[in-house]
């Protein structure tokens, strides 16, 4: 990035650092970091950068190369669900995300945040986007048949399954469009409900849902 700046009464253009003499010689170099786009989450733990503000911020990844092959495309909270009904219903909720051209599988994780004699701890769910002709473009979206789920015993201890019928609080429907101009592309995510009746509980809980873009190329190391 660069910028338009006025030194000593003269204007210079595009300039994208300044070096200033230094009191015990030498110089310092001042840059331009407003175009900086990384976050806290995308540099590794214990490496340092500075953001688009200018602060001087510590990563916390702990992935390999400081990057992260998950990027947080949008959150809702859901506020309080509470039913212990065996049948799936719609919610009546649902998230919406956008930039999802630049994917190709969208993650919807939902996670309890306040719990009331509830069994349903959290819920992830794999979305794959279909691509139409044009290379870039997704048309369409498939849920994956498995869902992975969390539940937790009378005693607090967390249990995990997976399996085709999905219980709790998830992602059950997604339409994607192109979305308005510059939002290369978005998704709708239809938010359902289901006790599970083998768990003593309800489903009782305030929740929020997560949705991240995944590249399958940087998955495969590409």
């Amino acid at each position: 990035m660069s910028q338009n700046i006025t030194l000593l009464g003269a204007s210079y253009s595009a300039v994208p650092a300044v070096n200033l003499p230094k009191t015990g010689g030498g110089t310092a170099t001042f840059t331009d970091v407003t175009d900086t786009t990384a976050a806290a989450a995308d540099v590794a733990s214990g490496k340092y950068f500075y953001t688009a503000a200018g602060v001087r911020t510590q990563g916390t990844s702990s992935g390999g190369g400081g990057a992260s092959n998950f990027t947080l495309l949008g959150s809702l909270s859901l506020g309080t669900i509470s039913t212990s009904s065996t049948t799936a219903t719609d919610t009546g909720k649902s998230i919406t995300v956008k930039g999802i051209y630049d994917y190709d599988l969208l993650v919807c994780e939902i996670s309890v945040d306040t719990k009331t004699n509830n069994r349903h701890a959290a819920t992830a769910r794999l979305i794959w986007l279909t691509a139409g002709s044009a290379i870039g473009t997704k048309n369409g979206a498939t849920i994956a048949t498995a869902t992975w789920n969390c539940r937790l015993s009378s005693t607090g201890v967390a249990t995990t399954r997976s399996g085709t019928t999905p219980y709790g609080i998830y992602a059950n429907g997604c339409t994607v469009s192109a979305g308005s101009t510059g939002d290369n592309g978005q998704a709708v995510i239809t938010i359902y409900q289901r006790y599970n009746s083998t768990s003593t509980g309800t489903i009782n809980g305030a929740y929020t849902a997560r949705v991240y873009g995944v590249k399958i190329y940087d998955i495969i190391g590409g």
